[in-house]
């Protein structure tokens, strides 16, 4: 810590007269922590020389420390005498959940939110060396009064899920603690004004080609009087056209004072998603001068793109083009501050090499690399709020939750990727199911509070919003109810926001989770103590064996594999009977989920360590933009009969496959039961049922279905395959 603050010393004494304002340095490095949860001991004044090290920016469970509730952190630095007219400002990226700042003595800021960043102005308390101290809360809420129907912290499921260490319900259920300060802190010094935040919204009055870039500037001022906003936008990540405006302004005194101002763009290249064009992004700067130079400037990033939802559920449309969304839930880890760009990249190289076009960003605000990386890769984002099941009924709770949702707007809101905002999952009042697992359970438990929410993500019309996530759009058939064939039936909403089933990791993973001694318990009863561990890291023994069953086999590789053949056949049949319904109703659909979190036996296809399962690959086979689909018409094949299944051609993307041919062939033990083709011009965002093939097997054993489609030049553009199981008729 010592020689982090030297260093630090070093670089602000000798750049801060040499470097004119305005300038950042990053306050990153070994900050000294102490529990806190003592009230009587004061961490602002009390010596830090045996205080314990702790790395900023980080959870403090992923840097070695588990705790609960509240740490005191401290950090020192050094820099010189300011002039009169600089504004300083300490600025927080992430604080996981609650914050008190305090500077040399003096208590600055109380923050609430754990994904907000928010700037504190320490002009007036700033000195040559400087002492700062930020108390750190997250709670743990009692289990027997508050947590997990009453909560009182809009965490969603960093505090609450099936995929967490302990899992949704148990008593372990908030072990592993998220707090700390995970995200970047910096120092930012700028001259009589400091720019707090840019909110960019694109508008399109006048048509694609000629769009518009509305900027709302938060900024402070120490004085008020008539400066200069220069407005800029530069292409971030390809070659054209700059966009340059002055605006004559005037600054008033005191905080969140706001600038709006519209930046012509004429001819500007569109934002588009992945198989579809490309991102064009543009990195904009927004400066206030007056007479003496730049006082301030702040830089953001952002994509002109325009998105609706086409009425009567007839799909969404992105630059006004219909686009069938396909995509899967994520959550990247359960501590934000171990995941890194190129953690985001890795995973999102597998999001769209399975063919996806969407992620949702499954009940939490990720980290701002998350978004950045999207906005790159044209991976387009359901953002929900993070609000899951149940919290605390209060008005004043609502009001805090729209107050942040609002800040989720506004922060996170310049990124072209982000699609949609998804409001309160799984609200109590819509979650009947609640009624056998609480007794204080009622059929209004959080209506405001989802109401509020939903009222807040409507005041962004630059983007669709979903008000809240239903359970009616959660299609657990063949997992929680029902069996895998029931997601061949008519989808009763637009929208399909989870389905899927979990499955164990390959076998080299599953020993980094499951110790040698614990790998096989004596049943497959749920109530086993063996499964007591597997349960902890979020394995469901009743719901794999009891409701699903799945056969265990005769060793643990068995058990891998009937585990990872169900979840695929399950979230292939779903998703192509989906995508059988586009549009009528289906939308868009997403997979619960794309990864495992952390050391977990959940519903990834794609386990912890990133290694894909077979569900992966199955999905990515459902998710092709040229899908020939199989209905499996007939659930149990025999013998002696005829056996029916339904051939349908897909075609999400935006061009026509003129003149191709659609094959099959069916086999059983080498002998062809069935084989033919079609020509057939697949048109842009389309799909048909192009053949009925009756099949009449004379043995038992396995049905081998291939069918597949060829473009004019003969070259395989889609595959797909399946295997019926032939039983003799009795």
């Amino acid at each position: 810590m010592m020689r982090n603050a030297l260093l630090l010393s070093f670089l602000l004494s000798t750049q801060a007269f040499a470097t004119a304002l305005p300038v950042t340095w990053s306050l990153a490095g070994e900050w000294r922590v102490h529990d806190a949860n003592d009230p009587a001991f004061d961490g602002v004044s009390a010596s830090s020389a045996d205080w314990r090290t702790l790395r900023v920016p980080a959870n403090w469970y992923s840097d070695g420390l588990d705790h609960q509730g509240a740490l005191w952190y401290r950090h020192s630095f050094t820099l010189p005498e300011q002039s009169a007219d600089t504004l300083a400002t300490l600025v927080f990226d992430g604080v996981d959940y609650l914050a008190d700042v305090t500077l040399n003595g003096q208590r600055l800021a109380h923050h609430e939110g754990y994904y907000q960043r928010f700037p504190v102005d320490v002009s007036q308390a700033l000195r040559r060396h400087n002492q700062l101290t930020v108390r750190v809360d997250s709670p743990f809420e009692d289990p027997k009064t508050i947590w997990p129907l009453h909560k009182t912290m809009v965490k969603g499921v960093l505090n609450q899920h099936d995929t967490r260490p302990g899992g949704a319900w148990s008593a372990q259920g908030q072990d592993a603690n998220s707090g700390g300060i995970w995200a970047p802190v910096r120092l930012h010094l700028s001259r009589g004004a400091a720019i707090d935040e840019v909110i960019l919204r694109p508008q399109w009055q006048q048509g694609l080609a000629k769009p518009m870039l509305r900027a709302e500037i938060r900024y402070r001022a120490k004085q008020a009087g008539p400066v200069t906003l220069r407005l800029a936008a530069k292409p971030d990540n390809f070659y054209g056209r700059d966009y340059r405006q002055e605006f004559p302004v005037t600054l008033e005194t005191g905080d969140s004072k706001v600038l709006t101002v519209t930046l012509p763009m004429e001819a500007a290249r569109l934002w588009w998603p992945v198989g579809h064009g490309k991102p064009n992004l543009y990195r904009v700067r927004a400066s206030l001068i007056d007479r003496q130079g730049v006082m301030d400037t702040a830089v953001t990033r952002t994509g002109l793109r325009k998105m609706e939802e086409a009425p009567d559920n007839k799909g969404w449309r992105i630059n006004d083009k219909r686009l069938f969304v396909k995509g899967s839930n994520y959550i990247g880890s359960p501590w934000l501050g171990t995941m890194t760009r190129a953690k985001y990249r890795q995973d999102f190289e597998l999001v769209t090499g399975m063919n996806a076009n969407a992620i949702r960003v499954h009940g939490h605000v990720a980290g701002r690399a998350l978004y950045d990386v999207a906005d790159e890769m044209g991976l387009m984002i359901w953002q929900d709020v993070p609000l899951q099941w149940g919290y605390n009924n209060s008005s004043e709770f609502a009001d805090n939750a729209a107050r942040q949702t609002r800040e989720m707007v506004a922060q996170f809101g310049n990124s072209p990727a982000i699609v949609a905002w998804g409001g309160h999952n799984e609200p109590p009042w819509n979650s009947p199911w609640m009624e056998k697992r609480f007794k204080d359970w009622n059929k209004d438990l959080n209506r405001e509070l989802t109401q509020k929410v939903a009222d807040a993500l409507a005041e962004d019309t630059s983007r669709i919003v979903h008000r809240f996530s239903a359970v009616e759009e959660h299609y657990w058939q063949g997992w929680y109810f029902g069996t895998m064939r029931d997601v061949l039936a008519p989808a009763k909403t637009g929208i399909i926001t989870e389905f899927g089933a979990q499955a164990l990791p390959r076998l080299s993973t599953l020993k980094t989770i499951i110790p040698a001694s614990e790998m096989w318990p004596k049943s497959t009863d749920a109530k086993d103590p063996g499964w007591d561990r597997w349960k902890y890291h979020n394995f469901q023994p009743f719901q794999t064996f009891g409701f699903a069953n799945v056969p265990r086999g005769e060793n643990i590789q068995q058990t891998i594999d009937n585990t990872q053949r169900y979840q695929a056949q399950l979230v292939a049949m779903a998703a192509e009977s989906y995508r059988r319904q586009r549009y009528q109703p289906v939308t868009a659909l997403f997979h619960f989920m794309f990864v495992e979190t952390w050391p977990s036996i959940n519903w990834g296809v794609v386990d912890y360590l990133r290694q894909p399962k077979a569900g992966y690959y199955a999905l990515k086979t459902a998710y092709q933009p040229l899908l020939p689909s199989i209905e499996p018409v007939t659930a149990n094949w025999q013998t002696n009969k005829a056996n029916i299944l339904r051939l349908w051609a897909i075609n999400d993307s935006w061009s026509a496959c003129e003149k191709c041919t659609l094959k099959w062939r069916i086999t059983q033990n080498d002998n062809s039961l069935e084989n033919g083709e079609l020509p057939l011009t697949l048109e842009a965002d389309s799909g048909q049922m192009v053949k009925e093939v009756s099949v009449t097997p004379t043995a038992p054993g396995e049905a081998r279905i291939a069918y597949w489609i060829e473009d004019q030049q003969g070259k395989v553009v889609g595959k797909n395959a399946r295997v019926e199981a032939v039983t003799a008729a009795p």
